[in-house]
């Protein structure tokens, strides 16, 4: 009779396995993570590439006029916009542009100022109800005002008043696309950070839905200002104190959509930002590739008259 040895993993064996597993997945999971960023980085150009082409549309359903940043306030009803799924009290440029490509950016939107949604949310912060507005790398930022996306709303169609008495002194719009002279090269949309781009890292605060804290990450994140602003005669989305810059949320990279429609991936440094050690925002940048003319200048209120 013949004995027959019985084969076993000795503990020492196992532990061998086990450590050369750690260490597979301590190599690979980096490569993983980055892969898988990369792949909401294109989900992101998605997005901006769809509402390019309801930018187009507009323009083209406007008599060449480009979208306005958002329609300003002037009492609890105006203004207001048909957009699709609604009459909306001052919707966002993304509202107006995704509305052009038949995609309803709300599911209850509001005509007035008085009366919240049937979610509770109040007329001109309601949250965006369909995902191509919002960047999947942030997708609890869906308030409208605290936006993951951003518009060159100086150059391209600042629609706020100069003087509240007037409703139509609006302080650059409308903007026809004919004054653009390199569409390819002016950016139009890209992602956006909010107000906290003028506090140090260490200062800025979670993002919040319906919050307006300066602090805090997506802030009055639908205005994107440019890299150069004037501090003096100028306009940030909280003048004289806060602006906004685009969000490298994109493994250091912002996801941009030019006023041509075509999408693309740029640091800071590429749009013109300039940047402090600390995360601070400069006022001093390049504007080359927002001004829509290539030249490098700061928006006023004499600008392009």
């Amino acid at each position: 009779m013949t004995c027959r040895r019985r084969l076993a993993f000795t503990l020492i064996e196992l532990l061998v396995v086990i450590g050369v597993i750690a260490v597979l997945v301590a190599l690979l999971s980096p490569a993983l993570s980055a892969a898988r960023r990369r792949g909401v980085a294109v989900k992101c150009a998605g997005n901006l590439r769809v509402l390019g082409q309801g930018l187009t549309m507009y323009t083209q359903e406007n008599g060449d006029v480009l979208v306005p940043g958002r329609l300003p306030h002037v009492d609890a009803c105006n203004w207001y916009s048909d957009i699709k799924g609604g009459r909306k009290y001052r919707p966002t440029f993304l509202a107006m542009m995704g509305s052009n490509v038949g995609v309803a950016p709300f599911d209850d939107p509001q005509p007035c100022r008085g009366p919240s949604d049937k979610f509770g949310e109040p007329a001109d912060q309601q949250n965006y109800g369909n995902p191509v507005f919002v960047c999947p790398a942030v997708p609890e930022w869906t308030d409208e005002r605290n936006g993951s996306y951003g518009y060159n709303y100086q150059f391209l169609g600042n629609s706020r008043l100069s003087d509240a008495s007037n409703p139509h002194s609006f302080k650059n719009w409308p903007v026809v696309v004919t004054r653009i002279r390199d569409t390819a090269n002016t950016l139009a949309v890209a992602d956006s950070m909010g107000t906290a781009a003028t506090f140090p890292r260490s200062m800025r605060l979670p993002y919040e839905n319906n919050a307006r804290v300066p602090e805090g990450m997506g802030n009055e994140g639908f205005n994107l200002d440019p890299p150069r602003v004037d501090p003096s005669n100028g306009e940030m989305a909280g003048f004289p104190n806060e602006r906004t810059s685009v969000d490298p949320r994109h493994l250091e990279r912002a996801t941009v959509l030019w006023v041509d429609g075509h999408a693309t991936s740029e640091t800071p440094a590429d749009l013109g930002y300039q940047i402090a050690p600390d995360g601070v925002v400069g006022m001093d940048g390049n504007n080359a590739r927002w001004s829509g003319t290539g030249r490098d200048v700061a928006w006023t209120p004499g600008y392009g008259l």
